[in-house]
């Protein structure tokens, strides 16, 4: 089953690979033959036309964090607690 899947995969990529070089590649000699064109009429209409639309932000203050006064030594724990020392040899 996967090996199924892995080449039904490879056939997928192969193939979006083969069609994205044939419509690159492809040219025309003149205005009219490329206004007949299947290739150049797929490829403009299936690009998406969305219109954006702008929303308007507001920012809003949930909470204030006010910092304490905090001891040399209260400090020194919290340091001591963040930093391993270096590894040993």
């Amino acid at each position: 089953m996967k090996l199924i899947a892995k080449r039904i995969a490879l056939l997928c990529v192969l193939l979006t690979f083969l069609s994205a070089m044939a419509s690159v590649a492809h040219q025309h000699s003149s205005a009219i033959e490329s206004a007949k064109c299947s290739v150049c009429a797929a490829a403009q209409s299936a690009v998406p036309k969305t219109p954006s639309t702008l929303t308007h932000i507001t920012f809003v203050v949930v909470a204030t964090f006010l910092p304490q006064s905090v001891s040399a030594k209260q400090r020194l724990i919290a340091f001591a607690l963040c930093v391993r020392p270096p590894p040993t040899v």
